[in-house]
Protein backbone atom coordinates (compact mmCIF):
# COMPACT_ATOMS: atom_id res chain seq x y z
CA UNK A 1 0.00 0.00 0.00
CA UNK A 2 1.13 3.54 -0.47
CA UNK A 3 2.01 5.87 2.02
CA UNK A 4 -1.15 7.99 2.82
CA UNK A 5 -0.04 11.14 3.55
CA UNK A 6 -1.17 13.02 6.46
CA UNK A 7 -1.20 17.13 6.42
CA UNK A 8 -1.11 19.50 9.36
CA UNK A 9 -2.05 22.53 9.90
CA UNK A 10 -1.91 24.79 13.36
CA UNK A 11 -3.53 28.54 14.39
CA UNK A 12 -6.16 28.07 17.47
CA UNK A 13 -6.56 24.35 16.75
CA UNK A 14 -4.80 21.50 15.14
CA UNK A 15 -6.44 19.59 11.99
CA UNK A 16 -5.41 16.58 10.33
CA UNK A 17 -6.32 16.14 6.13
CA UNK A 18 -5.52 13.07 4.53
CA UNK A 19 -6.90 12.30 0.86
CA UNK A 20 -6.88 8.22 0.42
CA UNK A 21 -7.03 6.84 -3.36
CA UNK A 22 -9.28 3.66 -3.66
CA UNK A 23 -5.87 1.07 -3.14
CA UNK A 24 -5.34 2.69 0.45
CA UNK A 25 -9.19 2.78 1.33
CA UNK A 26 -9.42 -0.74 0.35
CA UNK A 27 -6.47 -1.99 2.05
CA UNK A 28 -7.57 0.24 5.45
CA UNK A 29 -11.11 -1.90 5.10
CA UNK A 30 -9.23 -5.10 5.10
CA UNK A 31 -6.97 -4.56 7.70
CA UNK A 32 -10.01 -3.02 10.30
CA UNK A 33 -12.13 -6.25 9.50
CA UNK A 34 -8.78 -8.70 9.64
CA UNK A 35 -7.70 -7.24 12.89
CA UNK A 36 -11.16 -7.34 14.48
CA UNK A 37 -11.75 -10.76 13.68
CA UNK A 38 -8.70 -11.78 14.83
CA UNK A 39 -7.05 -12.55 11.08
CA UNK A 40 -3.54 -12.00 9.75
CA UNK A 41 -4.00 -10.88 6.11
CA UNK A 42 -0.29 -12.26 5.61
CA UNK A 43 -1.02 -15.84 7.18
CA UNK A 44 -0.38 -18.61 3.67
CA UNK A 45 -3.97 -19.64 4.69
CA UNK A 46 -5.78 -16.76 4.65
CA UNK A 47 -6.82 -14.35 1.40
CA UNK A 48 -8.97 -11.58 0.49
CA UNK A 49 -11.51 -12.41 -1.40
CA UNK A 50 -13.63 -9.11 -1.78
CA UNK A 51 -13.69 -5.48 -0.59
CA UNK A 52 -16.32 -3.87 -2.41
CA UNK A 53 -17.67 -0.10 -1.82
CA UNK A 54 -21.03 0.37 -3.45
CA UNK A 55 -23.55 3.49 -2.68
CA UNK A 56 -27.07 2.94 -2.45
CA UNK A 57 -29.61 5.74 -3.49
CA UNK A 58 -31.91 6.98 -0.73
CA UNK A 59 -35.56 8.77 -1.28
CA UNK A 60 -35.61 12.04 -2.36
CA UNK A 61 -35.48 13.39 1.08
CA UNK A 62 -32.48 11.42 2.18
CA UNK A 63 -28.95 11.20 0.64
CA UNK A 64 -27.03 8.45 -0.35
CA UNK A 65 -25.76 5.85 1.77
CA UNK A 66 -22.23 3.87 1.16
CA UNK A 67 -21.16 0.52 2.26
CA UNK A 68 -18.40 -2.06 1.88
CA UNK A 69 -18.27 -5.34 2.15
CA UNK A 70 -15.31 -6.83 2.94
CA UNK A 71 -14.62 -10.77 2.71
CA UNK A 72 -11.80 -12.71 4.12
CA UNK A 73 -11.33 -16.15 3.29
CA UNK A 74 -9.37 -18.81 5.53
CA UNK A 75 -8.55 -22.16 3.93
CA UNK A 76 -8.93 -24.95 6.75
CA UNK A 77 -7.80 -27.65 4.51
CA UNK A 78 -5.18 -29.81 6.21
CA UNK A 79 -1.82 -28.74 4.44
CA UNK A 80 0.66 -31.67 3.45
CA UNK A 81 3.18 -32.35 5.91
CA UNK A 82 6.27 -30.66 5.56
CA UNK A 83 4.85 -28.12 4.05
CA UNK A 84 5.76 -24.67 5.66
CA UNK A 85 3.68 -22.85 7.31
Amino acid sequence: MSEIKVHESSVDEKRYRAVLDEEQILSVLAAVVAAQAGVDLEAKNVSLRTVHISSRVGSLSTTNKYEAVVEIVIDQRQQPQGAAT
